[in-house]
């Protein structure tokens, strides 16, 4: 179902560049037995609200009913990408300075701390113990993890 995605995909980023949002992730796929079109919206100022949400799956749901893209029934589910989010790669790391992340470097090393700056050529992330830099190319995987 890749091509309900390639048409979807560039009316979904205009409509949520519209709301003041970005596309995350956009997927479309079975799940126990039901056809599920996932969106993951994020808000680049701040988190992505339930009434956000609301909107978006709202105005999506009118648009799809519309032109009926999806020829069979599905299930609509539209998220934020949570607290614990995976991050993307520099601009993430940028955006979230100061925020409490994990990192499994393409090494085998796994570091957790707070992202303390973040550019193109380093990140660098302040552990309990030290203070721990390497390159965004090293990074295999990384996300945010939840601060109580």
């Amino acid at each position: 179902m890749q091509e309900v995605i390639e048409k979807l995909k560039p009316v979904v980023e205009e409509m949520l560049r519209n709301m003041g949002l970005e596309l995350f992730d956009i997927s479309f796929r079975r799940q126990k037995g039901s056809w599920v079109l996932k969106v993951v919206i994020d808000n680049l100022e701040g988190y992505v609200s339930i009434q956000q949400c609301e909107q978006v799956s709202k105005r999506l749901g009118d648009y799809l009913d519309l032109y009926d893209l999806i020829e069979h029934s599905y299930l609509l589910e539209v998220s934020s990408p949570g607290l614990d989010r995976p991050m993307r790669g520099i601009q993430d790391y940028k955006r979230f300075v100061g925020r409490l992340a994990k990192f499994w470097l393409n090494d085998g090393r796994f570091v957790m701390g707070h992202i303390k700056e973040a550019d193109e050529s380093k990140i660098v992330v302040q552990t309990q113990q030290e203070e721990i830099s390497f390159e965004p190319g090293e990074v295999k995987r990384s996300k945010l993890e939840v601060e109580f």
